[in-house]
């Protein structure tokens, strides 16, 4: 947990709304912790964003919360060993209105989307698993055994943490697939919203366009817009982008005299990254595809 464990160990120490930390276990092998805290009624803690996938488990007594893990505010009454699962680079925030002890763990990214064989930009999405607290049995006895092996040194402890990490995450995963068709049914963007995302990606291609811009239209945390999004349009957004930047830059050499570098400016690339971008979805480089398809009196700079 190179980043994740820093940083919530960082907001025991000087955060304005803090974890009390209780106990901490440290893995001998590899670069992450479980780490245990306390809150008295009442409390508002934060949680910063981690690299990898983190899972907080509730141990302990019963409570009540009100929480946002990065896909819109919730509130439940939580028993013992239920967790929720926060996507990798969502800060989370959580009001107890009970007494209340937690567990965290980060599970490293490259092993999750590893036991997954999913690419290393996977964003770890497991979708209606992230909308709630969650109490699958396999998983809370899964926590709870880490938490007895993690600070052992032996070979077999380690052996069995590394395969612990693996199976929380496959079963993560065969969850989400259990709950993706109501899913998809579900938390769409409304039409204005997504017209008003269309033609701000539009007006802006020549530029640098973030995820907590685009949030901000709909009034959306980045993760749950990224969520809408995709269910309305089938695909995140930044390859709905790459679409519209590769579909301007076929006009712009079908109808203009514009350089390849000009065109590259004009829809938010360098050069480089046009050509790949653009090879990629046409099957030529924008330089053959001109050749191919300029217009015999290209209109004027």
């Amino acid at each position: 947990m190179p980043c994740g464990q820093a940083d919530i160990r960082d907001s025991y120490v000087r955060g304005r709304r803090v974890m009390r930390l209780r106990k901490r276990r440290v893995a001998a092998h590899r670069p992450m912790a479980l780490l245990e805290s306390a809150h008295t009624s009442g409390t508002t803690f934060e949680v910063p964003a981690a690299n990898g996938l983190m899972l907080s488990q509730s141990v302990g007594r019963p409570f009540r919360y009100i929480c946002d893990i990065g896909a819109g505010r919730f509130s439940g009454h939580t028993q013992p060993g239920d967790f929720v699962a926060v996507v990798p680079g969502s800060a989370s925030w959580c009001r107890v209105t009970e007494s209340a002890r937690l567990r965290f763990m980060e599970i490293p990214g490259d092993l999750a989307r590893a036991c997954l064989e999913r690419d290393p930009g996977d964003p770890l999405d497991f979708g209606a698993i992230h909308a709630g607290h969650q109490g699958d049995p396999l998983i809370v006895q899964g926590l709870q055994a880490l938490w007895q092996e993690l600070d052992c040194g032996d070979p077999a402890a380690r052996l069995f943490v590394d395969s612990m990490m693996s199976a929380l995450v496959v079963r993560l995963a065969r969850l989400a697939h259990r709950s993706v068709g109501a899913d998809e049914r579900r938390g769409g963007l409304a039409p204005h919203q997504s017209a008003c995302v269309i033609e701000y990606m539009q007006v802006h291609l020549d530029r640098r366009i973030t995820l907590a811009e685009l949030a901000g239209l709909c009034g959306l945390s980045p993760w749950h817009f990224s969520r809408c999004f995709r269910n309305t349009h089938g695909c995140p957004p930044h390859r709905y982008l790459t679409r519209l930047r590769v579909q301007r830059a076929r006009e712009l050499l079908e109808c203009t005299a514009f350089s390849i570098t000009e065109i590259a400016a004009m829809t938010g690339y360098t050069p480089q990254l046009l050509v790949r971008h653009f090879r990629k979805a046409t099957g030529l480089p924008p330089g053959k595809y001109r050749n191919l398809f300029q217009r015999h009196t290209p209109v004027g700079r």
